[in-house]
């Protein structure tokens, strides 16, 4: 009787286990937090843009130089980064709400944070009262930039580069939350004007992956068998786009919301 229940039990595991392995590949759906120029910045290493609790946008201090074109440079000791953008030098610490801008100290009403041993610091504080274009959406928690010299970025750059498109709209579709199970599974949720008229090969949600200095984008001039547009529902629309296995760890993921002729 003790064996038979033993036997009952070990094949009551050995059922379970395939179970518990999907519900961990299985992704969440993340908002998008950040706009620069034309194209939406859903993922960076080591994690996505993040709203703290003060309301204001963080980012990877990587990111400040391959998405924006500054320099920066960290000192592990005291735990302070310098950054140089837009003609403004701009020292933090870890942790601490006073910083430098061109010299002169000033005081954040937020700090940066480490998260999974990167600096995460408060974009706003490196381009304001530069002229660079800033927006914020409080409701959305989405922080667009523009300006022209970000193109310049080694990650824009590498999407300019391989951008064949003929645009007509290029701001029809709002992305506004993504999934990614982190090996090559991606979905990008987007709302658009119900009124504006199109066909699915007119939809340009084109994603670019990067990994170190190489990426993947999916080129124009053919479909994509792991590449699907559906409607969803009035003024929605979900772009389900399967990579494969990657096997590398991704720096970057960024679309763009374009309607192309």
């Amino acid at each position: 009787m003790k064996t038979n229940f033993l036997i009952c039990f070990l094949i009551t595991l050995l059922c379970l286990n395939p179970i518990v392995g999907d519900a961990t590949a299985k992704s969440q759906e993340i908002p998008i937090h950040f706009k620069v120029n034309d194209f939406y910045i859903l993922y960076t290493q080591p994690e996505p843009p993040f709203v703290d609790p003060k309301g204001r946008l963080l980012i990877p201090l990587k990111a400040v130089k391959d998405l924006l074109g500054g320099k920066v440079a960290y000192n592990a000791m005291n735990k302070t980064a310098t950054v140089n953008l837009l003609e403004r030098s701009v020292v933090v610490t870890i942790g601490s709400r006073d910083i430098s801008i061109n010299g002169e100290p000033v005081t954040m009403d937020t700090v940066p944070v480490i998260k999974e041993n990167a600096m995460f610091l408060p974009i706003s504080v490196l381009v304001k009262d530069t002229d660079a274009k800033m927006q914020w959406d409080s409701e959305r928690g989405l922080l667009k930039l523009e300006h022209d010299s970000f193109n310049k970025s080694q990650v824009l750059l590498s999407f300019l580069g391989q951008d064949l498109a003929e645009v007509t709209n290029k701001e029809a579709f709002d992305l506004h939350s993504y999934e990614w199970n982190g090996v090559g599974k991606l979905i990008i949720h987007a709302n658009y004007d119900e009124s504006l008229k199109f066909s699915k090969k007119q939809v340009d949600i084109r994603p670019l992956i990067m990994y170190g200095k190489t990426f993947t984008m999916d080129p124009y001039s053919k479909s994509i068998p792991g590449s699907k547009i559906q409607c969803t529902g009035k003024g929605k629309l979900t772009l389900k786009r399967d990579f494969g296995n990657m096997g590398e760890k991704v720096q970057y993921i960024i679309a763009a919301g374009r309607l192309v002729d």
